[in-house]
């Protein structure tokens, strides 16, 4: 998703005049305050803080997800090009729930935290009576207004329980516990099971423009959950 540029203002002649203290001090912090408008894109959510936890499918193409180092071909960046900022998170390719759990640091100041994981609990035999208390503890390690579990994505070659039965049953926890269950895959599932053409390279990962329309999504996910919640 690109953003647009705002034209440049024409050149202007400013007249030379000379500011107190008092007046350089607010005229510096208008200053910085313009800047700040003028940098966020048009449509960015108020709750923009986000914590985000997952696997492969989430790291992508990565540096240091952790340290806020996000790969284009990863669903996050097209959040961050709509103005929400990253507070936090862990995202390791091959990593189960448990193991996320285990190596997220503390997120403090999260508006919101979006977890995917699953797919490897599956492909290694974790129990969700496993999966279940590892994300209590995801919440735990980073306490947002909003947690919502989002669904995995389909598999070419489905285990024993399937992707589908696995996102019932974080359906069924996100009641529980009082978190938002969303399904932002549809697009992509094949009525006759796995991904539709063109939407995976191997069976298991997203392409690249299926992340970016994951991310879109996402973002109309959480706005159009924002809007009602304050109509």
């Amino acid at each position: 998703m690109s953003q647009q540029r705002r034209p440049r203002s024409s050149p202007r002649a400013w007249k030379r005049v000379t500011l107190g203290g008092a007046a350089l001090a607010a005229a510096a912090l208008l200053l910085a305050t313009l800047v700040i408008v003028l940098a966020r894109p048009e449509g960015a959510a108020e709750r923009d803080r986000m914590a985000v936890v997952g696997d492969s499918n989430t790291e992508m193409d990565s540096p240091d997800f952790a340290a806020g180092q996000i790969g284009d071909d990863s669903w996050v960046s097209t959040l961050l090009a709509e103005g929400y900022r990253f507070a936090g998170g862990w995202a390791v390719a091959g990593s189960t729930s448990v193991q996320q759990a285990e190596g997220l640091a503390e997120v403090e100041n999260a508006d919101v935290l979006l977890v995917m994981t699953g797919t490897n609990d599956l492909a290694r035999g974790v129990g969700f009576e496993e999966t279940a208390p590892s994300l209590e503890t995801i919440v735990a390690k980073a306490p947002a207004e909003r947690v919502v579990l989002l669904a995995i994505p389909p598999r070419e070659q489905e285990t024993t329980p399937s992707s589908a039965e696995f996102n019932t049953q974080l359906e069924e926890l996100a009641e529980e516990q009082g978190w938002e269950f969303f399904d932002g895959l549809e697009f992509l599932r094949s009525p006759d099971g796995g991904f539709l053409a063109g939407t995976t390279n191997d069976g298991v990962h997203l392409t690249p423009d299926a992340q970016e329309q994951f991310g879109e999504t996402v973002i109309d996910y959480l706005a159009d959950d924002d809007a009602s919640s304050n109509g």
